[in-house]
């Protein structure tokens, strides 16, 4: 059994009723972290998530609402008596400046109780999360945008969106994406759509979960500005989208 909590769903501008988008997924005897931009240390207490438990960390992208946060989770996991190793996933690329970020917020291996572990993975390389939790990634088109300061600043330009399969059940989880095609790189069948909003306009949205088929869409990264244009929109179309829906932050989904 998978359970899915999200301890966010905003966008990337701050919002009082929305943390940064961020989830828990609950596996065996685990709980990993996806992402974990500013404020997830209070984000998690909120939802009652005892620090300590989670014990392992995905980061998809290098921008702020995504990973600007694990300095300060790593710091109130040391202040908190850790000593149990926690591992973080990241793209190959961005490993590098993961660790670079961390030590310059002055966290040194040296001096933490626990090990830190980072396993960078390669797109469509099938990686193991759990016992029961696999996921493949495949970079989507998010910070093309860069492309041009790439050399100049050293940028990671890596930007999965990611299919995770637990037993029989995949979930898409699109991250960010940058054009509504990137959600087309996973083809069917689809239990959970996962489905970044900010990014891809509502009639193109209609027509992914009309290709996709999705048993059912949760919709995350929700900008407060956009909000009730999405509410309306879904309530005009449910016959086309079908069982769709805004995540809410503290939503717990099961799937089994």
């Amino acid at each position: 059994m998978l359970i899915i909590k999200f301890i966010g769903t905003g966008s990337a501008k701050v919002s009082l009723k929305r943390n940064f988008t961020s989830l828990i997924f609950e596996i065996d005897y685990d709980k990993i972290l996806i992402d974990c931009g500013d404020g997830i240390t209070r984000a998690l207490i909120q939802h009652k998530i005892e620090l300590n438990s989670i014990n392992k960390i995905l980061i998809s992208h290098l921008h702020s609402d995504h990973f600007s946060g694990l300095s300060t989770l790593l710091t109130q996991l040391k202040l908190c008596g850790r000593i149990n190793p926690i591992e973080i996933f990241s793209s190959k690329e961005n490993i590098p400046i993961l660790k670079r970020f961390l030590y310059s917020s002055f966290i040194i291996p040296e001096r933490m109780d626990f090990e830190i572990r980072f396993i960078g993975f390669d797109f469509e390389e099938n990686v193991k999360l759990s016992k029961n939790l696999n996921f493949i990634a495949r970079n989507n088109s998010h910070l093309q945008k860069y492309e041009s300061y790439q050399k100049l600043y050293n940028l990671s330009l890596t930007s999965p969106s990611f299919l995770f399969s637990s037993s029989s059940k995949k979930i898409f989880y699109s991250s960010d994406i940058g054009v509504w095609e990137d959600l087309l790189l996973f083809a069917p069948p689809i239990d959970v759509l996962i489905c970044e909003i900010t990014h891809i306009k509502l009639n193109e949205l209609k027509e992914v979960i009309k290709k996709l088929k999705p048993h059912s869409t949760l919709l995350i990264h929700i900008p407060d500005e956009k909000e009730s244009e999405i509410s309306n929109f879904l309530n005009q179309n449910r016959t086309d989208l079908g069982q769709i829906d805004f995540a809410k932050d503290g939503q717990e989904i099961i799937i089994e």
